[in-house]
């Protein structure tokens, strides 16, 4: 987003004239409204990030998720890894607004960058895939603090999927359901930017063909995918392997594709990945059975989360889209 100047010049008193230049600060983005201390708390890092040798990891989380939850389930693979880890648990498990939680991330970008003294990378699955996005077109300032976008299975089109959970019927809904709907005004709004992968960060997108929330995933236009980003299928990476919508973040695909890119200038390629990427489903450090079990239980239709959701607040309607969403550079 470039910066919008208005010049103001007069003939200063000694009669030379001057010019000032006054500069709307578009790269800083819109102030944050969240209360600072709840951005504090909801902030957390591993040890090492301090003064980090390595670069710090910034993991993003889906929908009914937590980066606490997402954190532990990823830990074998993030230990094994040795890369300094930072999270954030978005409000109300990720559901609340997401104008609301990005600002969130974008908090947790700049502490974990100034922690670090160095740039990072985003790790980020499904709601937690799109939140990068939101956050580097909007507050393009984060762009000099990432080197790397992973996003996988990210609604950034919005999802076409009946998920029953009556958003597309006009019940009440929790706001981010809402606004990763195909079509919803706030997507509308973000689509209308002209770069889909902002500014010098590398992007890669990662997508699985077994995706049964976030669709279509195939075609001309994968909802997962973005322009300008390397745009890999799990698939085509392992032919005839079967991964969910949430399994694509513990996919060995999915986390060579970090390990490659942080490891390269520019996104991932499939070209650079392991060589025996498909002998194991699971990132390395991943305990194959606990993951299965994990996963059965997140897609249990009947399992926890439908519980959870039914205790998050809901609205009848999309969230309004915000004044600084709907600003174009």
């Amino acid at each position: 987003m470039q910066k919008r100047r208005v010049s103001r010049c007069w003939l200063a008193t000694v009669g030379a004239l001057a010019c000032l230049t006054f500069a709307a600060p578009a790269a800083a983005g819109p102030p944050l409204k969240i209360d600072k201390a709840k951005l504090e708390a909801a902030f957390h890092c591993t040890e090492g990030v301090t003064n980090a040798s390595s670069e710090p990891i910034m993991l993003s989380t889906d929908t009914l998720g937590t980066g606490t939850g997402l954190y532990g389930g990823l830990k074998g693979a993030l230990d094994a890894y040795g890369h300094p880890v930072c999270y954030v648990d978005y409000p109300d498990l990720t559901t609340a607004d997401v104008q609301d939680s990005v600002q969130y991330l974008v908090y947790g970008v700049r502490r974990m960058a100034r922690l670090a003294e160095r740039p990072g990378a985003v790790y980020g699955i499904s709601q937690g895939a799109l939140l990068p996005r939101i956050a580097l077109t909007y507050w393009p300032g984060l762009q000099r603090k990432l080197t790397d976008v992973i996003a996988l299975a990210g609604p950034q089109h919005g999802t076409t999927a009946d998920l029953g959970l009556g958003c597309s019927s006009g019940s009440p809904c929790a706001p981010a359901l809402w606004q990763q709907l195909a079509g919803s005004n706030f997507l509308k709004a973000l689509n209308r930017q002209p770069d889909e992968s902002p500014g010098k960060t590398s992007w890669t997108t990662v997508r699985t063909l077994d995706d049964q929330i976030v669709q279509p995933q195939t075609g001309k236009h994968p909802t997962s995918a973005l322009k300008g980003a390397a745009n890999l299928v799990i698939q085509s990476a392992c032919p005839g392997r079967h991964t969910s919508h949430i399994g694509a973040i513990f996919d060995s695909v999915s986390f060579a594709a970090l390990v490659d890119a942080v490891a390269h200038k520019g996104p991932a390629r499939v070209s650079r990945l392991p060589g025996d990427l498909c002998s194991h489903h699971y990132a390395p450090g991943l305990n194959e059975q606990v993951i299965d079990a994990v996963l059965t239980g997140l897609e249990d239709p009947s399992g926890p989360f439908v519980g959870e959701l039914a205790l998050v607040p809901k609205v009848n309607q999309e969230p309004r889209v915000r004044w600084w969403a709907k600003r174009r550079p």
